[in-house]
């Protein structure tokens, strides 16, 4: 090969090295709101146990900004529920996006190792 052709392949496995250095951070970060929202689900499904022990007459108050709002039982049961909707519908939507990701890393890790190998039988002629 010509000397042009190795720098022009050299450049392309660095290209390819930046890629999966990127796809590899949107993966993780990724992966890192996928346990934020789980978080988020644990602590709402906390809240949800304890309202439904709590009697129909309770007083129960909501923080909205600096105050505390008066809210009936079943208002507050009801908005915990349907922040629990949405937050399940985030975490499938993470779980098809994540394993999407997964995906283009593995077939960039292969594209990676493909150009690697050729590099390196370049450097041997």
């Amino acid at each position: 090969m010509t000397a042009v052709a190795n720098q022009q392949l050299q450049e392309r496995f660095e290209a390819e090295v930046s890629e999966l250095k990127t796809a590899r951070n949107t993966l993780q970060n990724l992966i890192n709101s996928k346990a934020q929202f789980l978080t988020q689900h644990n602590e709402n499904e906390m809240v949800l146990q304890e309202l439904q022990l709590l009697e129909e007459d309770a007083q129960i108050y909501k923080l909205i900004g600096p105050a505390l709002i008066k809210q009936e039982k079943t208002e507050a049961v009801a908005n915990v529920k349907k922040r629990l909707e949405f937050i399940k519908g985030e975490d499938t939507r993470l779980d098809k996006t994540i394993k999407d990701m997964q995906k283009t890393v593995k077939e960039k890790e292969e594209k990676v190792v493909a150009t690697q190998t050729k590099v390196a039988a370049q450097r041997k002629q």
